[in-house]
């Protein structure tokens, strides 16, 4: 067993978790809620700050806001260095809001009477803020608090949280049911790229959000799409089966995926998710897809990932995922790691380099996985989370977040000691009999 957690729940929310995006080192943004049903779940805003807090970190609400009568299923977001834009999908439309950080003061209870178990009665007090989104609530009872200090004594330290202002509502789905499915943007070609129920990806030039291309790409749903680092091409997957790349320049067709099954394999598959990656040590990038059967057998079928070279887009490698079918993929922002979500509620990471698996959790998840984001692969990250190599988020429709980690690669279990130890001993003893000693 290795010495580290390697995976832990940050919070525990009480509406739906569709989407989870990573605003800095230390803050994560996640997003979902009951829809436009009267069930009395809210469609919610939550931004948490991770803090460290020895050998792991924990997560701390800093913002809460309610996103009206829908519910934000996928999201993205560009920073402008002075505030954050966040494009966030609502049934058949894209919400634009503005996201502003500010300096307040938090004033925590840190009675020695105040035990972990009682934190649902503590309510966090903030400084208010006149226009601000930010709402007074209650810490939920799995939210870690600040450490206890002296008895009966308050302890008031500053606190980053983010003013949260809607700005402009435009439709990017015109099917009979319009359902935005996909929103990414490009910083570089300031490009926003949305897709969804009609098979359209539509193309929106920033800041003014003019149309600039609507590509009729696909026959069926689009389940996922990406922009390439160099905000040049986009990749695209449907359910009716296929995998597309295009050109934002001018919306034109530039190649479709085409993969050869194992022999042994019978199954009809369609592509699930796509994303590009960097590659390691270069600034080339590599195109990575996840394939699922299109019908559950029995026994079930396997799933892949599959790697693609960007300049012919042939497949390179292609890897079984396991009998589990995917649902969602993330890429490291400096492409070393692969993060996969299933249907089933497990997690996996693997090398990208290689594919080779280094990371799975079943099941930590008691529904599907809806999303999963890495934190940046930066020093400060890693001292934030307990010097790991990678940190996963993961979220649900359980209403769970949760952490995963992958330990520094330098770092040696104690079954690798051992296995050293005693090679070491074979090559001493191997050394002593060729000289007689």
């Amino acid at each position: 067993m290795p010495s580290y957690r390697q995976n832990q729940l940050l919070a525990r929310v009480n509406f739906p978790l569709y989407t989870v995006h990573s605003l800095s080192e230390r803050h994560i943004l996640v997003a979902g809620g009951g829809g436009g049903a009267k069930t009395g779940i809210h469609n919610v805003i939550e931004i948490y700050e991770l803090i460290n807090n020895g050998r792991t970190c924990r997560a701390q609400s800093v913002t809460h806001f309610k996103t009206g009568n829908e519910a934000i299923m996928n999201c993205t977001i560009f920073n402008n260095q002075k505030y954050f834009i966040l494009f966030a999908g609502k049934e058949g439309n894209c919400q634009v809001y503005k996201m502003k950080h500010e300096i307040v003061e938090d004033e925590i209870c840190t009675s020695n009477s105040v035990k972990e178990t009682d934190v649902q009665s503590t309510v966090r007090k903030r400084v208010p803020s006149t226009g601000s989104g930010v709402e007074d609530v209650p810490l939920r009872n799995d939210t870690s608090v600040a450490k206890e200090s002296d008895s009966n004594a308050n302890d008031i330290h500053k606190l980053l949280r983010f003013n949260i202002q809607p700005l402009e509502s435009f439709q990017t789905d015109f099917s009979d049911d319009p359902f935005q499915k996909q929103v990414k943007f490009s910083s570089l070609s300031k490009v926003l790229a949305s897709a969804g129920s009609d098979g359209h990806i539509r193309l929106w030039k920033f800041p003014k959000l003019n149309q600039i291309h609507d590509i009729e790409a696909h026959n069926d749903d689009v389940d996922d799409l990406d922009i390439c680092p160099r905000g040049e091409m986009i990749v695209s997957v449907s359910r009716d089966g296929h995998g597309k790349i295009w050109s934002i320049k001018d919306g034109s067709l530039i190649t479709e995926l085409k993969y050869s099954l194992p022999s042994n394999c019978d199954s009809k598959y369609i592509f699930r998710s796509c994303r590009f990656g960097l590659t390691e040590n270069t600034n080339e990038f590599t195109l990575f897809t996840t394939l699922n059967p299109a019908v559950r057998k029995r026994p079930p079928a396997k799933s892949y990932i599959c790697k693609w070279d960007t300049k012919q887009f042939s497949l390179q490698k292609m890897v079984s995922a396991g009998s589990d079918m995917l649902s969602v993929m993330a890429i490291s922002d400096n492409g070393h790691f692969i993060g996969l979500g299933t249907q089933d509620g497990s997690v996996k990471m693997y090398i990208a380099f290689s594919l080779q698996l280094v990371y799975n959790i079943d099941r930590v998840h008691s529904i599907f996985v809806t999303g999963l984001e890495f934190l940046p692969s930066s020093d400060e990250s890693r001292r934030i989370t307990g010097g790991h190599e990678a940190s996963l988020i993961s979220i649900s429709v359980d209403n769970h977040i949760i952490i995963h980690h992958i330990p520094m690669r330098g770092s040696m279990g104690m079954l690798s000691l051992i296995t050293l130890f005693v090679l070491t001993l074979f090559f001493v003893f191997v050394v002593m009999d060729y000289f007689n000693l």
